[in-house]
């Protein structure tokens, strides 16, 4: 897996192994190997490489992946998987929040899949052919995918 570089991190403590017990429990859903490879080697923070590119049209630009810390008290920030879990930002149970752009939309995977797809939720552009008022786009297939694509912030 790649290891991104982070220019800031949020946790307090690595992420044990009865985290992601409970986080499995919550979800009622296994965990896919490389969620737990990710958050065993970063807990959470802002990443340096930071964008998701289409061409060369920017698509997503992280502000901070969420810390997975079963105590909220554990984290600087409000902002981890559980805390957003529990207040079912994005309305589904199989979708797990993982980080967000500077605006409040949300990457998350999507455990409808066999092997969880990375998506975002953009809830500043209602989805027309849908009627519902924010727009879902997957971003890569898996995690691993998910960590290739990210880049540096092109300056123009």
């Amino acid at each position: 897996m790649r290891k991104i570089k982070f220019i800031n991190r949020y946790h307090k403590r690595a992420v044990l192994e009865d985290d992601f017990v409970k986080l499995e429990k919550a979800l009622e859903k296994k965990l896919p190997d490389s969620y737990i490879e990710f958050y065993k080697l970063s807990n959470g923070g802002v990443p340096e490489e930071n964008t998701i590119y289409d061409e060369d049209e920017e698509v997503f630009n992280i502000s901070f992946l969420y810390p997975l810390l079963a105590k909220e008290t554990e984290s600087t920030i409000s902002e981890n998987v559980f805390f957003m879990i529990k207040q079912h930002v994005l309305g589904n149970r199989l979708y797990l929040p993982f980080g967000e752009d500077g605006s409040g939309n949300i990457l998350y995977l999507d455990f409808n899949f066999n092997e969880p797809t990375v998506c975002a939720c953009f809830f500043d552009e209602p989805d027309e052919e849908t009627g519902l008022p924010y727009t879902h786009i997957e971003i890569a297939e898996n995690l691993f995918e998910f960590l290739e694509i990210l880049e540096e912030y092109r300056e123009e």
